[in-house]
């Protein structure tokens, strides 16, 4: 995944964060003034830290009921058993994406893979290394936006502040002092 971030302006000044996410030219559009994608990535992403705990502790459980069983069978049920639990995960962690960055986020990201195995599921694995090259594109648009709504607040605050200080004396004119 590029981390480039193209810029372009849309109306009424909004600007839309351009992501690129592999070398084919697949992206994301972002609108860095849209509210929603704040709490959109925040929310996923805190659901999938959540799961991610929830699955360890699942593994680790499903992994002390087959302990000290060495049969074919112990070993084929315990790995079907971990197997629905990843695939579980994996198929939630695919909706979450396409639920913050937009429906079909995920196919083109690992467009190149899904083009030879249309039935590809990105594991854990290829789930953290996506999050690991999206949160920092992501705090540099959160942090523009900040920077941008502090100077327009300021901007706005500075017609409501008074102006009379600056005469001669620092006094008021009418004061009784």
């Amino acid at each position: 995944m590029g981390t480039m971030i193209t810029e372009k302006m849309a109306g009424d000044d909004i600007v839309l964060h351009k992501i690129e996410l592999n070398s084919k030219g697949d992206y994301i559009l972002i609108a860095g003034d849209s509210p929603d994608i704040y709490d959109k990535f925040a929310t996923g992403y805190k659901k999938l830290m959540d799961e991610a705990d929830r699955i360890r502790v699942q593994i680790r459980q499903i992994e002390k009921k087959y302990e000290g069983k060495n049969g074919m069978d112990a070993v084929m049920n315990k790995t079907i058993e971990i197997s629905k639990v990843n695939v579980g995960f994996s198929n939630m962690a695919v909706q979450v994406i396409d639920s913050i960055f937009g429906e079909g986020t995920a196919r083109k990201r690992f467009r190149d893979v899904y083009e030879e195995i249309p039935e590809f599921l990105p594991d854990a694995g290829c789930i953290t290394n996506f999050f690991e090259k999206i949160i920092p594109i992501m705090e540099k648009i959160f942090n523009r936006k900040f920077e941008k709504d502090e100077a327009q607040r300021k901007q706005r605050m500075e017609k409501y502040q008074p102006r009379d200080y600056k005469k001669p004396g620092g006094r008021r004119t009418g004061s009784k002092k």
